[in-house]
């Protein structure tokens, strides 16, 4: 079976929401326990062994999941989000504001006076 989507940019980080759950495959047997998937640049050199050898070996190796399977992993991640686990990667840093500071009042002439901030 074929995937549609055959070119597609790996998101470690984001691995969850980015991967599985929008093109509905996963990396089957992660040989690292701990952490789950990761950057294998992130890894010491024992555990790269291990994830070379289990992708040389075929134990390590991309599936594509039934609409059941995305269903009922989204369900689980979900759950797991509830109870307070950071499952979708690291949550997104806010943006800065751009123009002038919120508590500040604009004088007509454009200019912020910090002054009068509420």
């Amino acid at each position: 079976m074929h995937h549609p989507h055959t070119n597609v940019g790996m998101n470690y980080k984001n691995y969850e929401r980015r991967i599985v759950e929008q093109y509905g495959i996963e990396l089957s047997g992660w040989p690292l326990l701990l952490g789950g998937v990761c950057n294998p640049g992130e890894l010491n050199t024992h555990d790269t062994a291990i994830l070379k050898k289990a992708l040389v070996d075929d134990q390590c190796k991309w599936k594509i999941l039934t609409q059941e399977e995305v269903t009922a992993w989204v369900h689980s991640n979900k759950q797991r989000e509830a109870n307070g686990e950071s499952v979708y990667g690291p949550s997104r840093k806010s943006r800065a504001r751009k123009g002038p500071p919120i508590n500040s009042e604009i004088q007509g002439d454009g200019v912020v006076n910090e002054d009068t901030a509420a």
